[in-house]
């Protein structure tokens, strides 16, 4: 499921993307988890350029957390793949696991980085209760679905408005002195 449709550079743990899970005849123990992050706007911006941590959260606690911003931390490069190993996230029978994905976004990002993304689960590799392993990569029996969100410029929909007042001054001199600081100084008043 989608999470948040836009981050602004500076964001902190928002939420890009939720994933159900929900396994039927037993228990299973998610072990690992592979996405790729993607910018779509064809410029082949790098994530590490973009993003500071992603991040994996569980019914409010955050499970799982990676450098974003390290090239040498994603799994397939030229993918924009990453891996989160040594999960233990257990999915009871028959129950929905939510894994809420989450990102933090730098500062300063680079105006070609900027506009929209996408997340995508690649791979998942989980445990039956009798300790077999599976890894589940088929994008149709994964859901086949991509999570679309945008990365924006901070305070991109903000706007100042300045209007005079009765209050204000009509005239000041502010004098500048390069060896002291220069305080209370009214230019409007609120």
């Amino acid at each position: 499921d989608d999470g948040e449709s836009a981050l602004e550079e500076g964001d902190e743990d928002m939420s890009i993307g939720e994933i159900t899970v929900e396994f039927t005849d037993g228990d299973a123990e998610i072990s690992r988890m592979d996405l790729t992050l993607v910018d779509t706007q064809g410029t082949t911006e790098d994530p590490w350029d973009v993003f500071e941590t992603i991040s994996l959260w569980v019914d409010g606690d955050k499970v799982a957390e990676m450098d974003a911003n390290d090239e040498d931390e994603y799994l397939d490069e030229d993918a924009g793949e990453i891996r989160f190993s040594d999960l233990g996230l257990i999915g009871e029978e028959d129950e929905q696991l939510d894994i809420v994905v989450a990102a933090s976004v730098q500062n300063n990002v680079d105006a070609d980085a900027l506009g929209e993304w996408t997340l995508t689960v690649t791979s998942m590799r989980f445990f039956d209760a009798d300790g077999v392993a599976t890894t589940e990569d088929d994008i149709e029996d994964l859901g086949n679905e991509t999570i679309t969100f945008d990365v924006e410029e901070a305070g991109e929909d903000e706007e100042l408005n300045i209007s005079l007042s009765s209050s204000d001054p009509d005239a000041t001199d502010i004098i500048v002195d390069t060896d002291s600081d220069t305080n209370d100084v009214t230019l409007m008043v609120a």
